[in-house]
């Protein structure tokens, strides 16, 4: 099983680089983070604000991300904003993924919905 180095930013501010099992699933609404030890723990969506998959973090062969859809201003409670394009948003799903504008340090971004103060459609 491949793990993914990311960063995992949490609604009280806290920052952890973990490793994480990529094939989490939106419906269970928690993102499986890989141990020292190997184990797996669970963190629940509602502790997290987004998952940042740093450049070149993805497993070699995955496919590149499209770059198609709207471009969004995705702001969050902290006041941080990311502008991005996502393919699949959807206000009924638990998250999403963004492909930010300037990707100097991030591929993408797995965003929790539950932890947006708002969202601004800049272009269809």
């Amino acid at each position: 099983m491949d793990h993914v180095p990311v960063v995992l930013r949490f609604r009280d501010g806290r920052t952890e680089r973990p490793a994480i099992v990529p094939q989490f699933d939106v419906e269970h609404q928690t993102v499986r983070v890989v141990n020292d030890d190997k184990s797996v723990a669970q963190i629940p969506f509602t502790d997290l604000k987004a998952v940042f998959f740093p450049r070149n973090s993805w497993p070699a062969g995955a496919a590149e991300p499209e770059m198609k859809g709207s471009v969004l201003a995705v702001e969050f409670s902290d006041g941080e904003v990311i502008r991005g394009t996502a393919p699949e948003y959807s206000p009924q799903r638990n998250g999403f993924f963004l492909f930010p504008l300037d990707r100097s340090k991030n591929e993408k971004v797995f965003v929790v919905n539950s932890a947006i103060v708002s969202i601004d459609v800049e272009k269809l």
